[in-house]
């Protein structure tokens, strides 16, 4: 029997927690589907989504950096879509391809879930491209007042042509009193490369759109022993993909265990096996991601931890 095929296209795209994520979706709802990692090169995303679906492909997600590119390629726009000029989800219908962003509508969902409250709330979100683009509307609907940061301030202020109600500043102007701020930059060394300092982030609830399993990122990181709160974004990615599936085959599955077993993935302990590094014996374990697959194997006695297959050894201590 042959599932329905859906993938999700990137580059890079090696990273993506995606299939996991969809594969565990549908092991719940009963759903038949094949879910894979599709590579297009940075200048071949239109020719690469093309065949996906002359070979039988039934929908996409799109990450970065072509959410833009999916946006002018798709036949129709939700008004998700619309509002955020960026393209998440592909889905096929009535012989048209219809293109949804769910990523505004999934932070949402991950900040109703961690108790944040935005209604009539001080919200800071530093950067003003695509990512803050994708998650304005469902932020404005909430009752959040919002201030937009950026480094170029008429990249804001073009923002704000879009969302008239959003207010803006430059980086160098932010001063503290934020009840939630939302890193959406790109950057991959936050107090480096936005230099803000961290007096800005006191007492405040504080959320990355960037992932990491352990939870860690530089932006977390930076304002952990200053914020009130701080969260990176892996629930935000749950949430939206939950939206995804929901569109693909018409049933929403649950999230909150998916997300607690990416967190802390299932431990199985190895009676009478002994650490390759300390030699402790009944301290060896391997540990299965969300669809029973072992894929690290570790020592609880002296922290050495290897992948399954062998390409990498690390120590946690």
């Amino acid at each position: 029997m042959i599932s329905d095929l859906y993938a999700v296209v990137g580059n890079p795209i090696e990273h993506s927690l995606s299939p996991l994520i969809h594969s565990t979706f549908a092991l719940e709802t009963g759903q038949e589907i094949s879910y894979e990692k599709l590579y297009a090169p940075l200048d071949q995303f239109d020719s690469t989504v093309d065949q996906f679906f002359v070979n039988g492909g039934l929908g996409l997600n799109v990450t970065a950096p072509f959410k833009n590119e999916a946006f002018k390629w798709v036949d129709e726009l939700s008004a998700t879509s619309t509002q955020s000029n960026a393209v998440n989800t592909i889905a096929q219908m009535d012989g048209k391809f219809v293109g949804y962003n769910t990523d505004g509508a999934g932070l949402i969902n991950d900040l109703t879930r961690l108790g944040w409250q935005l209604a009539e709330k001080q919200v800071l979100i530093l950067g003003a491209g695509g990512a803050t683009q994708g998650i304005l509307a469902p932020l404005l609907a909430s009752g959040a007042d919002i201030t937009v940061a950026n480094r170029t301030l008429a990249k804001a202020d073009a923002l704000r042509s879009q969302f008239p109600k959003i207010k803006i500043l430059a980086l160098k102007s932010i001063r503290p009193g934020w009840d939630v701020v939302i890193h959406a930059t790109s950057s991959h060394s936050f107090e480096t490369d936005v230099a803000v300092a961290k007096s800005v982030f006191q007492d405040s609830a504080c959320y990355d759109l960037s992932y990491s399993q352990s939870g860690s990122t530089s932006f977390t990181e930076f304002v952990r022993t200053t914020a009130r709160l701080v969260t990176d974004g892996l629930g935000m990615l749950v949430e939206q993909a939950a939206l995804s599936f929901n569109i693909w085959r018409g049933v929403k599955p649950t999230t909150r265990a998916v997300l607690e077993r990416l967190r802390s993935p299932k431990r199985q302990f190895i009676a009478g096996a002994s650490c390759e590094k300390c030699a402790h014996v009944d301290s060896t374990y391997v540990e299965q991601d969300l669809l029973g697959n072992s894929t690290v194997k570790g020592c609880v006695d002296c922290g050495h931890i290897e992948r399954i297959d062998g390409t990498k050894t690390v120590s946690i201590r």
